[in-house]
């Protein structure tokens, strides 16, 4: 029988009314798992301090470089998909910095956000993998 994965964050009230879950492919399951991995901060799982992703270790960190900053998260997230993620393999990260100008009523802000992109091979089926997520930084928030 094929493994079930199901949809993030589990529907408690579904559940307890008895009825069917959302059921979620295996790239999807993936997919969320990395998010948590990049929305996570280390320390913060308590049963795995080593858990969690290096980019709110540079969230204000903003007037650093931006190819050291971009060096920096990918390392990090390499590391923490291949120690964490074991239904993938072949794994290649892109991580671009990015500018974005938002103007709520007068104010003008720019905020850096990140485009992450994974690209790897599933290992049970050996299927290719392809993930893209934007993460504002300062503070980190989904785009």
């Amino acid at each position: 029988m094929a493994k079930q994965y199901y949809e993030a964050p589990f529907d408690f009230k579904r559940f307890f009314e008895k009825k069917e879950l959302r059921r979620i492919t295996l790239q999807e399951s993936i997919s969320q798992f990395i998010s948590i991995i990049i929305t996570t901060y280390f320390e913060e799982y308590v049963f795995d301090e080593g858990f969690g992703s290096e980019i709110w270790e540079t969230d204000f960190d903003l007037l650093v470089n931006a190819n050291v900053l971009k060096e920096q998260i990918k390392r990090s997230l390499t590391n923490q998909i291949e120690t964490y993620e074991k239904r993938l393999g072949n794994t290649n990260l892109t991580i671009n910095l990015q500018e974005s100008v938002s103007e709520n009523s007068n104010k003008v802000r720019l905020k850096k956000y990140l485009n992450i992109t994974i690209t790897g091979t599933l290992l049970k089926t050996n299927e290719p993998y392809y993930f893209s997520g934007d993460y504002y930084l300062a503070p980190l928030s989904y785009k």
